[in-house]
């Protein structure tokens, strides 16, 4: 049965059962991904899933439930699994279907270039890839092996409909390559990595992305500790961008309203360099999107502007709370997950100059291009963080020899106000979160 038809049976009996509203996620992926080890295919999947989530109020909690089999005979033990699972909630952790459906913004990330590929032609850009990175290896006179080469595309389609009369949907797609290579130089080993992702096929360029993996490996060769101390720092972009993503959540209304954020009432957040916007509407960005898993109408929006914070981001539950409009930020993890507040294309705004020249403002610092411990070395309550490092140490505005076994340390909170300045060279992630590098006035080092 088609999807929309059978939405729209489902909501019919849901209402009739005594649901006083009602909701049907409708969501529908493509996935093609092979990896690649020493010219040969090591790993393939081609595959489909689709399915839908039903949510909606009765006896005033919130009732879900979800299947992958779009049959009508099915509809029946939905409208009754919802109203189990709604009776397990109290009242308070009702959620909130959206009322008032919009006009929604016009939003296109498919292309023609990724739908005529073949199978076999992503396989022969996986093998170049990797063919690239070995070659470009050995060009450094160094030994050196592949870790991991994959390649995929991924088409993805979401319709939301509700008993107020809401009805969108949304398609997009992209193709993600990736290949991380091994340097070695006798017991010394260390890897380095990059990806392409987008939806123009024929930007992607293979042998650029395996000759940048190799040569990252290569130079992190010869690495050496520094003496701990305190040292003015430039964070890559990448690493800004991580960062960032595990912060994020400080800036969910609903984070603030548990207590699990310090940001609370504060204004003055950030060094007035310092510009961060969520920003769901990003032509051909990667979590770009017109609506989010609520309905709600998405819209560009600076969450922090020179340094001052303008709004939190919400879903329909939190902005109930706050008696706020939802900011469309409520999202699904997937398909049978509830919704919770997410960022979509969360960008930290450019500056004007290059990061070579924050770098050659430095007598003597260190420029990280690597964590690592993120989720057990992070703290998103009180903002702390410790994570081991790599990177290269800077002498008189000049990369002297790679950095390895250090930790760096400090809150998120004052790394952002004791941000000096941002580069130009935005990074985006693979989830979407964007940052240039960024000049940090000091920081702690834990070393030799």
């Amino acid at each position: 049965m088609e999807y929309d038809i059978f939405g729209q049976k489902l909501m019919q009996q849901a209402l009739t059962a005594g649901f006083t509203d009602c909701e049907v996620y409708y969501a529908k992926s493509r996935h093609f991904g092979v990896t690649i080890l020493e010219g040969e295919v090591s790993d393939y999947e081609n595959s489909d899933l689709q399915g839908v989530c039903f949510r909606g109020t009765y006896a005033g909690r919130t009732g879900y439930a979800y299947t992958e089999r779009l049959h009508e005979s099915d509809i029946t033990a939905l409208v009754a699994q919802a109203k189990e699972n709604a009776a397990l909630l109290p009242t308070t952790e009702r959620e909130f279907l959206y009322h008032t459906p919009k006009t929604y913004p016009t939003l296109s990330i498919c292309s023609d270039s990724l739908e005529s590929l073949t199978p076999e032609e992503k396989i022969q850009a996986a093998k170049r890839m990797e063919c690239a990175a070995l070659q470009a290896a050995q060009e450094k006179s160094c030994i050196t092996s592949i870790d991991h080469c994959t390649l995929s595309t991924d088409f993805s389609e979401i319709a939301i409909a509700n008993s107020y009369g809401l009805s969108v949907s949304f398609t997009k797609q992209f193709a993600t390559a990736y290949v991380c290579a091994i340097a070695k130089n006798g017991t010394e080993v260390k890897t380095g990595a990059d990806f392409w992702k987008g939806n123009q096929w024929e930007q992607f360029d293979p042998i650029t992305i395996g000759q940048t993996a190799a040569q990252r490996a290569a130079s992190y060769l010869g690495a050496k500790a520094i003496p701990a101390g305190r040292y003015a720092v430039v964070l890559d972009g990448s690493v800004m961008a991580a960062l960032l993503g595990v912060y994020a959540n400080i800036f969910f209304a609903d984070r603030v309203q548990q207590g699990f954020s310090l940001l609370g009432e504060k204004k003055q957040i950030a060094a007035p360099c310092v510009t961060l916007s969520d920003l769901p509407l990003l032509p051909n960005g990667y979590a770009s999107t017109p609506f989010d898993s609520e309905g709600v109408a998405c819209y560009n929006k600076t969450i922090i502007d020179k340094g001052v914070l303008q709004t939190l981001l919400y879903n329909c539950k939190s902005a109930a709370k706050d008696g706020v409009a939802s900011t469309g930020n409520g999202f699904k993890a997937q398909l049978m997950a509830p919704i919770q507040t997410a960022v979509t294309n969360f960008h930290l705004s450019a500056g004007s100059r290059t990061q070579a020249q924050l770098l050659q403002d430095m007598a003597e610092g260190v420029y990280i291009t690597e964590v690592s411990g993120l989720h057990a070395g992070a703290n998103t309550i009180s903002g702390d963080f410790s994570l081991s490092a790599e990177g290269f140490y800077i002498q008189n505005g000049v990369k002297t020899f790679p950095v390895e076994q250090i930790t760096i340390a400090g809150n998120f909170y004052t790394l952002l106000q004791t941000i000096t300045e941002v580069a130009n060279d935005t990074y985006i992630s693979l989830r979407g979160i964007g940052a240039p590098s960024v000049r940090i006035e000091s920081m702690d080092i834990a070393g030799t």
